[in-house]
């Protein structure tokens, strides 16, 4: 399951199994559009995905070029979780899994927002960070 957490001038992306445990971490700059950052994270660790069948994506994954991208790199079918369109609070079936892992890694008073001058430095605390629990 992958997506783009918005944090303000980073975007994380969380590749997770249903379990929650993430098997890759990807941030980049704000200005990266959701899609071509869930390409890259695809594509830095292509190896570790060989056993997926299917990748669960938020609303923001939807598309044809994204679906083939992944099942070119990975070798999986894309399935795009969407919101209902009633605005109200309502679980939907596997989201909660990635919304969990961020939400550990959010419990961490440092990573609530970027403070760190450079990127690299705050992927590293949230790599730290997010394997800690793990």
């Amino acid at each position: 399951m992958m997506r783009g957490k918005k944090i303000s001038g980073a975007k994380v992306r969380l590749a997770a199994d249903t379990r929650g445990l993430p098997h890759g971490i990807h941030v980049t700059t704000a200005d990266f559009t959701d899609r071509d950052g869930a390409t890259e994270l695809a594509v830095i660790n292509a190896g570790k995905y060989e056993s997926v069948e299917t990748v669960l994506a938020g609303s923001a994954y939807t598309g044809e070029s994204f679906a083939e991208a992944i099942k070119g790199l990975v070798d999986a079918k894309v399935e795009v979780v969407k919101r209902n369109e009633v605005h109200m609070f309502i679980v939907l079936p596997k989201r909660w899994i990635v919304e969990r892992s961020f939400g550990w890694a959010d419990s961490c008073r440092r990573l609530w927002k970027v403070c760190e001058r450079r990127l690299g430095t705050f992927c590293q605390m949230l790599y730290c960070r997010s394997f800690q629990f793990f």
